[in-house]
């Protein structure tokens, strides 16, 4: 392991350190727990399915005022993306689908169509869009493909500092999902096991990846968080760029 290259909280995570830890006001009105809150309001999944909210909420609320653009892949109805838009005031919000959401363009909410393991089609969003993300948060498709490409893609796209997460990597373990994402019986060519790896060694090694790519993130992700929920079958991944 590279002395200074990873901070990992490990597999599992206690929801009792992040309640420890995580801000309980911000002068007398901010209360931990709005991001939740609001999660239950709109009904993403992100709250009342996998509960990955209580656990952002830690990360995401020293940068809560300063955050201008967050682009999520997956939109599903919008409900995540409208949750972004009341938990961060400041921010525009993007969202990429293979399907059409454009009902929900607003001044603060913009979608664009694009199947997320195309580069091509990546890129065509970066072109309409440009880059400087705060957060680039992958709830799309779920394949080990589609994650480890737009990973790979984006991860340059992120301002100094910023945050890349991969949702619901559980679609890794074959025991649960057998081939259905693209998991192979061993595993060897998974997204967690990629993230594992990532965490013994400090690199970062992906079939579906370019070199460039993978050594992009190499050199530039300053650390990484697995957090596992719900006895494994909610499984998320925060990483953090180098400023």
């Amino acid at each position: 392991m590279k002395s200074g290259k990873i901070l990992c909280l490990g597999f599992v995570v206690s929801l009792l350190f992040f309640t420890a830890f995580c801000p309980k006001s911000a002068g007398s009105e901010y209360q931990f727990g709005e991001l939740t809150d609001l999660a239950e309001k709109y009904r993403t999944d992100k709250g009342y399915g996998h509960h990955y909210t209580e656990v952002y909420e830690y990360f995401f609320y020293p940068v809560k005022y300063d955050t201008k653009k967050i682009l999520e892949i997956g939109i599903a109805g919008g409900a995540s993306l409208k949750m972004w838009r009341d938990y961060f005031p400041n921010a525009v919000i993007y969202g990429i689908d293979i399907n059409d959401e454009s009902a929900l363009n607003s001044p603060t909410i913009k979608t664009f169509i694009a199947d997320q393991s195309d580069r091509k089609k990546l890129q065509a969003f970066i072109d309409a869009h440009g880059d400087g993300f705060d957060i680039i948060l992958d709830d799309g498709g779920h394949s080990m493909e589609q994650q480890q490409i737009s990973f790979g893609y984006f991860f340059k796209y992120l301002k100094s500092g910023g945050y890349y997460i991969i949702e619901d990597m559980h679609t890794s373990i074959f025991a649960y999902y057998h081939a259905e994402y693209g998991a192979l019986p061993t595993e060897d060519n998974t997204t967690l096991t990629m993230v594992n790896n990532f965490v013994k060694t400090g690199g970062i090694d992906s079939k579906y990846m370019l070199k460039e790519e993978s050594d992009y993130l190499n050199a530039n992700i300053v650390y990484c968080n697995m957090l596992s929920r719900d006895k494994g079958r909610s499984i998320t991944c925060i990483f953090k760029k180098k400023k």
